[in-house]
């Protein structure tokens, strides 16, 4: 059996979907590799440039120019215990680009360094990865699950001449640690890099409100066979006039345990109306791929199990017009499925980075992208829909820019005023930080006319 063929073979044993495998397409361009500025400083003085770098943070970033283009340069301290140093920022590299994304060193130094040319506006989450001199192989049952499942994925999918450099970018990853000197963190795990340019982080901010109420419960469903952790915030700030709390639904909840108060500052400062948030945890990598790709039980869960237990405890809209439903890649195709299938519960969307390619058209018979044609036959549209995706999503762009045509047409056809459903495109990939950066905007536009 080949190597494609094993893995294929363990996803299928795992109970992985083909389908939902993303098209693996060639990117036409990478970014831009440039000469770092700071060689010569380092390699005249390495200690001092240390702490020159240490007293400013990482990445250092260069002026703009006449195209409003920065350079960046990313750094890390190490000597001869490493054969190599590879930096994994998100979209601007990928498993096949291990060469192009190792660190050179300074000789003679403990400095290696790595710079792009990107515009001003570019915002990514990104690691590092030390590779250790005289290391082999990383056995794929060492790595993390989700790195493992993403290195069968990529290898299932594999022309034979790309599997070696996939192997080896995934072997890099397995050492992958935060930068030490980075100015902004995502989690504990990753660093941000955010140009000036880039849209502001409401996350970077303070957020001094007033603390609403956090509550976390063990959510059992029928339809689904499991169970899993719901977390329901409730804002101190009420509705107007005794009004019943509106909703929103977050799926992959367990991503979002920082949102809280940064939903207290918007809903005080009136950026966003007083609503319930209820954060939505998957269950693994596994069973998220199955119930986020446009699964009809997931979408009952949402609507018969979670939104009549949520009235059970607390006096809940619902208006569909006033329960909106958000989600991240699978999850941002789930939010507008779950409206499209379930009008009479979900009437507002947000979706980032959908990943509305689904299904895989190398595992569903040459099929792709379901969800235009579902639309171009609805009944009914959902009132609001805010889309997103970034510029260095280059297998979800297209497949977003024309399910928003598709969204727009079907909306007009049914009535609906211009402008209910947009698609913002921002300078970045498939990226958490691009998301948590664009949340805010994102809810606000869906809730504008929400009570506040």
């Amino acid at each position: 059996m080949t190597s494609a063929g094993k893995d294929r073979s363990t996803m299928e044993r795992q109970d992985i979907p083909l389908h939902t495998i993303p098209p693996r397409l060639k990117r036409t361009a990478r970014p831009e590799r440039v000469p770092t500025p700071c060689v010569q400083e380092a390699a005249r003085d390495p200690e001092g440039f240390w702490r020159r770098v240490a007293g400013s943070g990482t990445p250092m970033v260069g002026e703009a120019d006449a195209e409003g283009r920065r350079t960046v340069t990313f750094l890390w301290r190490g000597g001869d215990e490493l054969a190599d140093v590879v930096l994994a920022a998100d979209k601007a590299a990928a498993a096949d680009s291990y060469r192009s994304n190792r660190m050179e060193r300074v000789p003679g130094t403990d400095v290696w360094h790595l710079t792009y040319r990107m515009h001003g506006d570019w915002r990514a989450s990104y690691t590092v990865a030390p590779v250790p001199a005289g290391g082999g192989p990383v056995s794929p049952d060492a790595l993390p699950e989700v790195l493992r499942i993403r290195r069968e994925r990529a290898l299932a999918v594999s022309e034979p001449e790309d599997r070696p450099a996939l192997a080896r970018w995934f072997d890099a990853l397995a050492h992958a640690v935060p930068d030490p000197l980075a100015r902004e963190r995502l989690d504990a795990r990753t660093s941000v890099v955010s140009l000036p340019e880039a849209p502001r982080s409401l996350w970077r901010e303070g957020t001094e409100a007033p603390a609403g109420r956090v509550t976390g419960t063990q959510v059992a469903s029928e339809h689904l066979g499991n169970t899993r952790t719901v977390t329901v915030h409730e804002p101190a700030r009420r509705p107007p006039e005794g009004l019943p709390w509106p909703v929103v639904v977050l799926l992959d909840g367990q991503d979002w345990r920082s949102l809280p108060p940064l939903i207290d500052a918007l809903v005080a400062d009136g950026t966003l109306p007083p609503a319930l948030t209820v954060l939505v945890d998957s269950l693994g990598p596994i069973a998220r791929t199955r119930e986020l790709a446009c699964s009809d039980a997931f979408v009952s869960f949402l609507g018969e199990e979670l939104l009549p237990l949520l009235a059970r405890r607390y006096p809940v809209t619902g208006d569909p017009s006033r329960t909106a439903v958000a989600g991240q890649s699978l999850g941002g195709l789930t939010a507008l499925y779950a409206a499209h299938r379930n009008p009479g519960r979900f009437g507002r969307v947000v979706s980032q980075s959908g990943s509305f390619w689904w299904p895989g058209v190398a595992a569903a018979g040459g099929e792709s992208e379901r969800m235009p044609r579902l639309l171009a036959g609805a009944g009914e549209v959902p009132e609001r829909v805010h889309l997103s995706a970034g510029t260095d999503e280059w297998s979800l762009l297209g497949p977003n820019r024309r399910l928003h045509a598709a969204l727009a047409e079907r909306g007009a056809a049914l009535g609906r005023a211009p402008g209910f459903a947009v698609l913002e495109e921002y300078r970045g990939g498939h990226d958490r930080a691009c998301w948590h950066a664009g949340l805010p905007a994102a809810l606000a536009f869906a809730t504008a006319d929400w009570e506040r």
